[in-house]
Formats: structure tokens, sequence, C-alpha cells
């Protein structure tokens, strides 16, 4: 039976699909790329907004006008807009391939399981769920509360990815800093225990908690040969006032600490991050907070996000400003922080750096992306010499 799948959202979401590929193909289904050519169609929902909400729903009501059947799973589950769908929520997506297998009535254990060799990356989920509460997510309302997988099975993953040709891991979770506080052990022991693979190239992590920045924390990754100078930590804003209504347990001089704690253990490392702009109640003078502690702390990259009122958070009980503010502030801090990110790029110019090939670009073990003319076979290790940025992106040539 063909079957294709939609995933939207979050890394975590992408894991978890291509786990049910692959365990869907084990049981016969073959997937194909074309919708009008699948006779079941998968879409991984996402909720974290509204719009998020929406985009659900329209992918939903098109793959419905496919003529297939229909199954939606993760964090948007309105199962009295779609009688037609079967819906899987988050607490039972493990059982997926076989609620699936039984809404169809298809069972063929003589299907061959689907490696993905031809990519390079793998995007291994090691933790869900999460116990912040923030006051803009409801992320914890749907995902529930932290459960760490045992490391024997993450460890199980990480062969399986290498065993598929993946020179890179990266682990995943809803909130990663968590992983091991349930299960009596910690993110820094599964990455050691993954650096001692044979065969691993790189381990990338997701996105962290500033928590989790630690001197032992650092000193421990240091010694893990591995492991990509990239840490994605999640600031969401530079005003303590904001930070405080948002329950983010830190203030900004802590986040800066946290930094340049990293900073001092990674000399050339890359420190990416999250913003919220025009979050309920977020004051001229708060927004420029964010933008003076933005200009000071020098992100990498920042991905920048207008504040969307989640019902059922407690963000959503206090006043929101108007559309056309947040719009203009995401636009301040985009073009603020695109100017950052480029004048960081060009320290780069005139060095050398490995790049994980893929197509005529690769990325930098600091996740800088690097494109090439000269063509390169994909899921190779290659020393460039950085020529020139255009944009956001490098240049650079193979030194032969």
């Amino acid at each position: 039976m063909t079957i294709k799948y939609h995933t939207l959202g979050c890394r975590v979401n992408a894991v978890e699909t291509d786990r049910l590929k692959r365990d869907l193909a084990a049981l016969g289904f073959n997937e194909v790329s074309a919708p009008e050519e699948a006779e079941v169609i998968v879409i991984n929902t996402c909720s974290v907004t509204k719009q998020s909400d929406r985009k659900s729903a329209q992918l939903i009501r098109s793959s419905l006008r496919q003529q297939a059947k229909v199954i939606a799973m993760g964090c948007y589950v309105p199962e009295e807009l779609f009688e037609e769908v079967l819906f899987i929520p988050n607490e039972d997506k493990h059982r997926a391939p076989q609620l699936i297998s039984d809404h169809i009535g298809q069972l063929d254990e003589t299907g061959s399981l689907l490696t993905q060799a031809e990519r390079t990356r793998s995007f291994i989920k090691v933790q869900d769920g999460c116990n912040n509460f923030c006051s803009y997510c409801i992320i914890p309302y749907l995902r529930g509360r932290e459960r760490s997988m045992s490391q024997t099975e993450i460890l199980s993953e990480v062969d399986r990815a290498l065993a598929g040709g993946h020179r890179e891991v990266v682990l995943s979770g809803i909130h990663l800093s968590g992983y091991g506080r349930d299960t009596n052990t910690s993110l820094i022991e599964l990455i050691e225990a993954i650096g001692q693979k044979d065969g691993i190239d790189r381990i990338r992590l997701g996105s962290l908690e500033q928590a989790i920045i630690t001197p032992d924390f650092l000193d421990r990754l240091n010694r893990v040969d591995a492991f990509c100078p990239h840490f994605h930590l999640s600031l969401q804003s530079g005003s303590d006032a904001v930070l405080k209504r948002m329950n983010r347990h830190y203030t900004t001089p802590e986040f800066l600490d946290k930094m340049e704690m990293i900073r001092e253990a990674f000399p050339e490392v890359a420190i990416t991050t999250d913003i919220i702009v025009g979050f309920s109640g977020e004051t001229e003078e708060e927004f420029q907070e964010s933008i003076d502690f933005v200009k000071q702390a020098r992100f990498s990259k920042v991905h920048v996000f207008p504040f969307s009122k989640r019902e059922g958070t407690r963000a959503a009980l206090l006043s929101d400003l108007p559309g056309n503010i947040k719009k203009e502030r995401g636009r301040i801090m985009r073009e603020l922080t695109e100017q950052i990110q480029a004048e960081i790029l060009e320290e780069w110019i005139g060095r050398e750096v490995e790049v994980l090939t893929e197509d005529s670009y690769g990325y930098t073990r600091h996740y800088l992306p690097v494109y090439y003319e000269q063509a390169l076979e994909p899921n190779q290790l290659v020393r460039l010499k950085i020529t020139g940025r255009k944009e956001l992106s490098l240049y650079g040539l193979p030194i032969l």
C-alpha cells in the first residue's frame, strides 16, 4: 500500500515521522512523494501557535480531497472537525504503526526496512514532554510531563543511523536539557556514550536551556571529539520584566554569564537563539531592552517570532498588542540580528573549515552554511577555504 507523509512543526515531530516511516516500511507500506499517488496520507501536526493549527487543518482538508485514507497525529487533534480522519494523540504515538495498520486493514510483515543513507544527518529523539510551563507555551499541556528514552534504545538508534551511512547525529527533544532527570542519568552521560561509538563523526545538540550550562558540563563536552561547537540557547526576550511574565527562570545577566562561559570553553563557538517580540504587555522600553541585549550578546543567528496568543495558556489571559506593532518590532529585530549574523560570517572569510557535504552546499561543525561550485560527493567531510559571503551564506573552494 502506498503512503505519503507530511510533517509540520518541530524537530521532534520530524524524528517521530522518520521512525514511523521505518516501522511502516517493515510492515509493507511503500512511500511515495506525490499525494495523488498515495492510498494513505499521514500528517504529523503542530499546534504551537494558531497559525500552526490553521496549517494543520488546511493540510488535513487538502489530503481528504485526494481520496486517500488520512491519519493525523501529533499536537493538533480536533476530532470533532474531521470525523473521517483517524487521530492519534501524542500519548499513543508509540502505537501508531499498529493503529494505522489496524485502521486500514493492512499488516504485511514481508516488507523490507527502508534506510536513508542518502541523508547526512540523523535526528534522534531522546526525550519528550516539558515540565516548565512557560506562560506562552501550550506544549506541556499537549506533550505531557518530561519522559526520557532509555540510553539503550537511543544507542540502538545511533547504531542504526551509522549503519545507514549517516555521519552526524542530532539529539532532539521537547526539553532536551531535561533528559535523564526521570531515569537517574543526564544528557552529558548520553553524549559521552554516543561519542565512544566507532564511526561517529559529529554529534549536534538541539535547543538547550541555559540552566544546563555549567563548568562541568562544558568541560566534559570538550572531551567528546565528535561534539559540534554549536549551542542553541533559548532566550525568548532580552527584557527581565518580560522574562518574568513569560515564566522563564533566569535573568538576562545570568543568561549572558552562561554565554561567556561557553565562549571561554569553545572560543570559536556558534551560539544561536529564539526571540519572541511583541509579547503580552511588552512596552517600547522592554522591546528596546531586547534590542540592547542582542547587540551585547551577538548571536550567530536568531529566530525571531512575533508573539501569537495561544488559548489554554496563562499568557492568553494577558493583554495582547496590536498586530502592526508586533510586525514592526519583528522587522526591526530581524534587521538587527541579520546584520550581526552577516558580520560574524565575514570573520570566517579566508579561513579553512571542515564541511559535511549535502547537495551544492554543506555545513561546518558550527552549523554555518557553505556553498561550493565544484561538484562534491554528498555525505563527505571535506576541507574548504572560505572565499566570500553572499547574504547569510558562505562560499568556499575545496582544498586539494
